[in-house]
């Protein structure tokens, strides 16, 4: 994790596990401040001079330079350095990994070698470097770079070294891939947790945010003051699996349809691992990584396959106002086992607190909007659009085409509820105040919002939902630079 005012002492990984298992909120990522760089001698077993040399491991050399320019010999370091000033300037890609992981005695030669190769100097901090190899996209990774990678986060967690092994498929830039500061499943994901009637929810206040789902006929909430600390949820609501993935770092709750091509349920885990400051999956049965944005499999043999899970619309909303729309619904009750073994403080609010100030590098930026505004996110067809929170509040209601489909989107102002609806070249209107719950047409008829689509008072067809959810600006850009912004 970078540390913004300087760098940190080295610390064991051990002591940091403890320490963020203790401290209540920073287990999400590690405590803020707390280097991620882990020194040889803290581990035995994981000793660089252990390591088999580049011959045995038929991999380029330069891989044991580096290995050496990590060590805690300084004239070997000094050596390194020297030589990797004259390798090709792919291997600025692991050396950054290098940089990352190294104590901080041995980052003066590895500074040396990153700037004697790049011709730039972006002063001691990581973040600076890691930002300038992931916008190199001129830059291709040299061979061998996913099982250095593997090595490398094996220091933290022995699972990733069989997640980055040298045959697995990767369908993501893995330079880009950042450690979040917990082992895998280091965030206990929740698994099809109790469900009780909205009447007996006592430890939900009606100004409570939830996550709203509705399937099969079936209505279920998810408090968002639970998920903002597990941020991954297992559950099956009408039948059907699902995966509710929420990246509290760029602010996406997404439902997915947690099934296989063949419709075998698939259970995911946090991986403890991010792309581009968004959380990376992974699914028990594989232990293959999907992105949390996209819903793609994208390291792994479910890469290999080209997996892909369906995103399912899903309403944010208040407690409040779900309960009245849904008298039937049921709502998750959280664990309290949990919070005391955890420390997780089931308040609103409380998780975005212990997490305040934490973020990771992110290269690809823009200024179109403010970094942390709040979108709503639509990718339709192949198209991507954000449509800013600040606009749809003035609107309430918008009409727009994207990706071919006519769509609206409607903004309850009353309970924040963002829905998106095709249109069905229908202009619509809204009659009345809020809360929103219809739609009129030109034509005088009337269309009743419900989560699954637009209900017409009689006669035409449900004209269906269409997906799509909040995220920060800068998540939803870093992964779709091509959006429109409404």
């Amino acid at each position: 994790m970078d540390n913004t005012a300087g760098e940190t002492p080295i610390v064991s990984l051990n002591l940091m596990l403890r320490l963020t298992a203790v401290v209540a909120g920073l287990v999400l990522l590690g405590p803020a401040g707390l280097s991620a760089q882990l020194n040889e001698e803290d581990d035995p077993t994981l000793r660089l001079a252990d390591l088999p040399s580049a011959e045995t491991r038929s991999e380029p050399a330069f891989y044991d330079r580096l290995r050496r320019l990590m060590s805690g010999k300084p004239k070997a370091r000094k050596r390194a350095a020297k030589s990797l000033v004259r390798a090709d300037e792919s291997v600025l890609i692991p050396l950054v990994d290098a940089y990352f992981f190294s104590p901080n005695d041995a980052r003066p030669e590895l500074r040396q070698a990153l700037e004697g190769l790049s011709g730039k100097q972006f002063g001691s901090r990581y973040r600076n470097w890691f930002e300038y190899v992931g916008g190199r996209e001129d830059l291709d990774a040299p061979p061998g770079y996913t099982a250095w990678k593997g090595e490398l986060f094996s220091r933290i967690d022995a699972a990733y070294r069989r997640i980055l092994s040298p045959e697995t498929t990767i369908r993501l830039r893995l330079r880009e891939v950042q450690w979040g500061g917990v082992p895998l499943d280091g965030i206990p994901t929740i698994d099809d947790p109790e469900a009780i009637p909205a009447d007996t929810a006592r430890f939900m206040r009606d100004t409570d945010t939830v996550f709203g789902v509705s399937l099969g006929g079936q209505h279920r909430a998810y408090p968002v003051k639970v998920l903002s600390w597990h941020e991954l949820l297992n559950d099956t609501v009408g039948g059907r699996p699902i995966a509710l993935s929420f990246c509290t770092l760029c602010g996406s709750g997404i439902l997915y349809l947690a099934e296989d091509a063949g419709g075998t349920r698939l259970l995911f885990g946090t991986s403890g691992l991010l792309y581009r400051s968004n959380k990376l999956m992974f699914d028990r049965a594989t232990l293959s990584l999907w992105s949390n944005l996209t819903g793609e499999a994208v390291v792994g043999e479910r890469a290999e396959e080209g997996a892909r899970l369906t995103m399912l619309p899903m309403t944010l909303t208040r407690w409040d106002a779900w309960r009245q729309r849904h008298p039937d619904t049921t709502i998750m009750r959280p664990d309290p086992a949990v919070a005391q073994r955890t420390g997780y403080r089931y308040i609103e609010g409380a998780a975005d607190e212990a997490r305040a100030g934490v973020e990771f590098a992110v290269w690809r930026r823009s200024d179109a909007l403010e970094r942390n505004a709040r979108v709503y996110a639509l990718r339709i067809n192949g198209e991507a659009k954000a449509y800013p929170l600040d606009k749809l509040r003035e609107e309430v209601l918008v009409q727009d085409t994207l990706g071919g489909l006519e769509i609206v989107i409607v903004l309850d102002a009353a309970s924040g509820a963002v829905r998106a609806y095709e249109s069905g070249s229908r202009a619509f209107r809204i009659p009345g105040v809020a809360p929103v719950r219809q739609l009129r047409a030109e034509d005088g008829t009337a269309w009743r919002l419900t989560e699954e689509g637009l209900a017409p008072a009689a006669g035409d067809d449900l004209l269906p939902r269409v997906p799509g959810h909040v995220a920060f600006w800068f998540g939803w850009y870093a992964f779709y630079p091509e959006t429109g912004v409404y």
